[in-house]
């Protein structure tokens, strides 16, 4: 029974993303996307096959400059307008569907996007992390993927130990790579891993199509913590993006999505109009005008744009697809 479960779970949603490729191109023409808003988070760029295999950075969601510039052509071509979130509050009626680009973290390889944004005159969130700032630190979830990578570690085992200590606090984690990899593994290897420096933070704001955003100071996972520890992560990065840019941001990223009733409290209570989740779902327009506007992200995809451009765009994946499907299975089984 386990063995078919296992087998469902792997080749049902890629039956679904197969059909999709095919089938959601005929639905689009007769949907209004209008309404909607769609907003994609990112991480690092790579400028080459060859950086990617460099190894210093772990790549699960990182893609090359020439996918990015793909994903810009693909929506604009659909007619996209893209924006950032102080856009939405001018917004009574829209007239063309919407999309939002956003980095987090704060890689210092993210300016391989500032030039493709100005060519093609469109804006981008970056979410910054201001503790790797400050200290000009490699962000820990890399420390491991590059040092195990070198040591020979699978990338299973790798996954496993990085995703295991998502559920700890800054400091046990600070702690946890000195004493598995000493304290020089906070030093980045190259441009390619490293954090922006606070230079580079204050450039960067002054160009008219990057927004920053605040992704807490020690990319903490804010379901961790208690309230006033949550505001002090969020009040903290405030301060020293506000001492970078002399703009204080309105908008924060949750680290890896996660977030709760007390997240969402204190975010409100801390003067933020603005959160970004990584829930994979449309934004509907207009949004909710309340003093916290949460909103839904996508993930992008590694792969070419033409494979899940279709499936954000009607609103699901085929993985969330597949869950809500077996969900409503179930409740049906319950009813009878």
């Amino acid at each position: 029974m386990q063995n078919i479960k296992e087998r469902l779970n792997k080749y049902v949603p890629e039956f679904i993303e197969k059909l999709g490729y095919f089938l959601n191109p005929l639905i689009l023409n007769f949907k209004n996307e209008n309404n909607q808003l769609l907003v994609f988070f990112f991480h690092g760029l790579f400028e080459s096959q060859r950086q990617k295999d460099l190894n210093h950075i772990d790549p699960q969601t990182n893609m090359m400059v020439i996918q990015f510039v793909d994903f810009i052509d693909y929506f604009l071509n659909h007619k996209y307008k893209f924006i950032i979130p102080e856009d939405l509050l001018a917004i009574l009626k829209n007239d063309q569907p919407l999309a939002m680009i956003t980095f987090d973290d704060g890689y210092f390889n993210n300016t391989l996007a500032i030039d493709i944004l100005n060519k093609y005159g469109i804006p981008a969130v970056f979410f910054m992390t201001t503790k790797n700032i400050k200290e000009y630190k490699s962000f820990w979830w890399d420390i491991i993927y590059k040092y195990r990578t070198k040591q020979g570690s699978s990338l299973e085992t790798i996954r496993y130990e990085q995703r295991s200590l998502k559920s700890y606090k800054h400091p046990f984690i600070d702690e946890y790579i000195v004493k598995n990899f000493g304290i020089e593994a906070f030093k980045p290897w190259s441009d390619i891993d490293r954090p922006f420096n606070e230079i580079e933070v204050n450039n960067l704001a002054k160009s008219p199509y990057v927004s920053i955003g605040n992704h807490t100071h020690n990319h903490s996972i804010l379901t961790n913590y208690n309230k006033e520890e949550i505001k002090e992560e969020l009040r903290e990065s405030n301060k020293i993006l506000f001492d970078l840019t002399g703009t204080l941001p309105t908008a924060t990223a949750f680290p890896n999505g996660n977030y709760n009733n007390l997240v969402l409290e204190a975010t409100e209570e801390e003067g933020f109009q603005f959160a970004f989740t990584t829930q994979p779902k449309i934004n509907l327009l207009p949004v909710e005008h309340g003093n916290l506007i949460c909103l839904n992200r996508y993930i992008t995809n590694t792969t070419k744009i033409t494979k899940f451009g279709s499936f954000c765009r009607l609103g699901y994946e085929p993985d969330s697809l597949y869950t809500g499907l077996k969900v409503k299975m179930k409740s049906l089984i319950r009813t009878r």
